[in-house]
């Protein structure tokens, strides 16, 4: 890298637009999932969850009280109830205006999946129980999304179940098999369950972004993409220690620094 430019291999680089964003627009709604792939987005970032009458729904928290017009527990909330909330009840943008009572609302994941037919989604199953991995799975299935889908979960339980539902598509590492790979993975070659890292910069002090590591799991094909990266002295570093993708809430600045942009003079 010369004269503070970034490689010329940036726009290999996916900028994943983290619950479309938390900060541009109401979260895993479609109006923040429409203006990130408007700014130049590779893959949507979401998060699932069950409701009470099983339907996946997207939504990151257990309750809806921090952005809906509500208080409770999604899992038990039919879908037509949830339907009937105001998912930017509590959002204000960067510019201070407010977005409730504008018709925005919950979706599931298959309303996303079709609106977004050819689009790549990556999918956090937020709930650690067998029965959402599998409709998570069967999801996939009516869409027939496959190939352009990516699912991790916080909860191994719920993730190992999901490979064995659907072992053809491509999943992140559990928080275990991380560290497995970064302790043990120089004298391991066994094969890997996953072909994503999804991690933070750094763990409890634990360097996850050292150059080191990075090499180890490239080595071993692994897709490395960090989260949550907002600001773009810290994208840019990634990107030169050879970050395969950028989770973020500020995709305007992402598709900037990595020439992605659709706007002329992105904000």
């Amino acid at each position: 890298m010369n004269d503070g430019q970034l490689p010329d291999t940036t726009l290999s680089i996916d900028v994943y637009a983290h619950r479309g964003s938390t900060v541009l627009a109401p979260e895993n709604t479609m109006r923040a999932f429409e203006l990130a792939l408007g700014l130049g987005a590779d893959v949507l970032e979401i998060d699932v969850r069950l409701s009470r009458d099983a339907q996946v729904i997207v939504t990151h928290d257990a309750r809806v009280d921090r952005t809906c017009n509500h208080s409770g527990a999604v899992a038990d909330m039919t879908l037509g109830q949830l339907k009937r909330l105001d998912a930017a009840y509590h959002f204000c943008d960067l510019q201070g205006r407010a977005h409730r009572g504008q018709g925005v609302g919950l979706i599931t994941l298959d309303e996303l999946f079709e609106r977004f037919p050819g689009t790549r989604i990556n999918i956090d199953i937020k709930d650690n129980a067998p029965q959402a991995a599998q409709a998570v799975a069967n999801s996939i299935d009516r869409a027939s999304a496959r190939d352009r889908v990516n699912v991790g979960s916080f909860h191994a339980p719920a993730l190992r179940h999901f490979r064995r539902q659907a072992p053809e598509v491509s999943t992140a590492a559990s928080q275990q098999e991380v560290a497995q790979l970064y302790f043990f993975g120089k004298r391991r070659a066994h094969p890997l369950a996953y072909q994503y890292l999804q991690i933070p910069t750094s763990y409890y002090g634990i360097p996850l972004a050292a150059p080191g590591f990075m090499q180890r799991a490239r080595q071993r094909n692994i897709n490395l993409v960090y989260w949550t990266i907002n600001d773009t002295a810290t994208m840019a570093h990634l990107v030169e220690r050879g970050a395969h993708g950028i989770v973020t809430d500020r995709v305007d600045l992402a598709c900037s620094l990595l020439g992605k942009s659709k706007l002329d003079n992105p904000t």
